[in-house]
């Protein structure tokens, strides 16, 4: 692995020796070891532009690329795959990248033949940040294991911490939680760790108790940009950033050695009177930046690989589950079942049968002269009631087959010929699922509404319960989720064709 576009992606090992080559550098010095490094940012940066540019230039790079998109092309419609791969043309020797949009970085990760690092995409995640602060965990305690380490404010939308909370996956520390309400820890990031780690997490809305407990005290600024501008988003904004705000009073009841970290910039939630105790180390961590981030380059450039934490889909399996064909006919009494040759979809749970028939693109096949029998609610000995659908002369594409899957937890497929049933299975997903899905987060890349025209790809992590997990930005979905995410832009096509009268 030469990309580093998410902390989840990186291994305890990495992390480690990240860490030792920053401190030595911090130690020894900045080798010089020239090439040139391009920095497109499509969003604003003070810090973590000024870090990678002067960890750049110390190392005796040339530094091209833009520092705002207001120097870019992006207004005029220019995907991030095209303005990356001109820079590669240009002889980059690594790109580093900022964006609005979560999965960003993997985009250009995967256009892209030279490393690529991420600077930050959306409330995704922001690898970068994290390293530097276990870097200064380290550096303060000489270990990060056995740590208790709290992350306070802003836990809904803060790339930082959904960063850092990935990243100690991979240590013995304990973990607390300390925000309001409106903006805590998304459930699938707990989920995530409790996965990796088996361990439970302390969440709180009680700065207090934290700072009496904690060893390590990461406060996050509450960011209004990354709020709804709306009255309900200002009135959010307003509660979670009185909430919390860490003084020098306050820390009067901590522990000596506690440390006070903050990503920066600061607004209320660190007093001026912070700056001026032997906790205050979110300076040190701007300075630890410089270090760390030379080191990465460094590290990339002299072909030294990221071991990674390793994808495992297990081996790929049997895309189809033979059922036994009990009953070879079908030519019932039911208009559905008068088919001689074609598909037959068996099974669909009663009133899913409208949503797979749209799904499947069903009405667009009709219209392209196939004949389609629409869904019908018939009884069922083993259900009670089922929806079925008839297709004649066709059988399912390789996606149809997924969709059908991801709709229907109990649906069958028969492929008749000659009235005869001669095939009868239930799909089984592949380990990759590419096309099929949308992730349904708004500020995706993959979204249609960004034009970025990239084709979606969800990796199957569970198939008992169903739980797939985006390729680019690296959020899971339930069957649940996936659902919704599927049969929400076909309720209005459906509505209109009932209306219409056509199916």
């Amino acid at each position: 692995m030469r990309d580093v576009n998410s902390a989840r992606n990186c291994s305890r090992r990495d992390l480690d020796s990240l860490i030792k080559d920053g401190l030595k550098m911090k130690r020894d010095g900045i080798p010089r070891i020239g090439g040139t490094v391009t920095m497109t940012f499509f969003e604003k940066s003070t810090r973590t532009h000024g870090s990678f540019e002067a960890a750049a230039q110390q190392l005796g790079m040339h530094v091209t690329g833009f520092p705002d998109p207001e120097s870019s092309s992006v207004g005029k419609g220019e995907t991030i795959a095209d303005t990356v791969r001109m820079y590669e043309r240009y002889r980059a020797d690594v790109l580093v990248i900022r964006h609005p949009l979560a999965g960003a970085a993997q985009a250009a990760a995967d256009s892209l033949d030279i490393p690529v690092i991420n600077a930050g995409d959306s409330d995704n995640g922001h690898p970068t940040q994290t390293e530097l602060d276990l870097m200064t965990i380290q550096e303060k305690f000489g270990t990060i294991d056995g740590k208790k380490i709290a992350m306070v404010g802003d836990l809904l939308y803060g790339r930082t911490v959904h960063s850092l909370f990935q990243a100690l996956e991979v240590y013995d520390s304990d973990v607390w939680l300390v925000s309001p309400d409106v903006v805590k820890m998304p459930q699938w990031r707990i989920d995530d760790y409790k996965r990796a780690t088996g361990r439970e997490v302390v969440i709180t809305e009680d700065l207090m108790d934290a700072i009496r407990n904690v060893d390590v005290l990461y406060m996050t600024r509450v960011q209004r940009e990354r709020f709804p501008d709306t009255a309900e988003g200002n009135s959010d904004f307003i509660k979670a950033d009185r909430a919390m705000q860490t003084t020098a009073k306050k820390l009067r009841e901590a522990k000596p050695e506690l440390i006070v970290m903050h990503p920066l910039p600061r607004v209320n939630e660190i007093t001026r009177d912070v700056d001026e105790t032997e906790h205050a180390l979110y300076f040190t961590e701007v300075e630890n930046g410089l270090f760390l981030r030379a080191a990465l380059i460094n590290r990339i450039l002299n072909g030294e690989e990221f071991e990674g934490r390793n994808l495992d889909l297990g081996e790929e399996p049997e895309l189809r589950q033979d059922l036994e064909i009990t009953n070879g006919a079908k030519s019932g009494r039911h208009l559905i079942y008068r088919l001689n040759n074609g598909t037959l979809i068996d099974h669909i749970e009663e009133g899913k049968g409208m949503i797979v028939y749209h799904l499947l693109g069903l009405t667009e096949l009709k219209k392209s002269g196939v004949s389609v029998v629409p869904p019908m609610t018939i009884n069922s000995k083993r259900y009670g009631k089922k929806d079925v659908i008839a297709i004649h002369g066709h059988q399912l594409s390789p996606q149809q087959s997924c969709l059908l899957k991801l709709a229907s937890d109990r649906a069958t497929v028969n492929y008749i010929n000659g009235g005869i049933v001669k095939d009868k299975f239930n799909v089984v997903l592949p380990n990759v699922l590419e096309g099929v899905l949308q992730c349904p987060r708004d500020k995706d890349v993959t979204n249609p509404k960004y034009s970025q025209h990239l084709t979606s790809r969800f990796y199957v992590e569970s198939r008992n319960p169903l739980r797939v997990r985006d390729h680019f930005c690296g959020t899971p979905y339930g069957v649940e989720e996936v659902r919704k995410a599927l049969t929400a832009p076909l309720l209005e096509k459906i509505k209109a064709n009932l209306e219409k009268g056509f199916l």
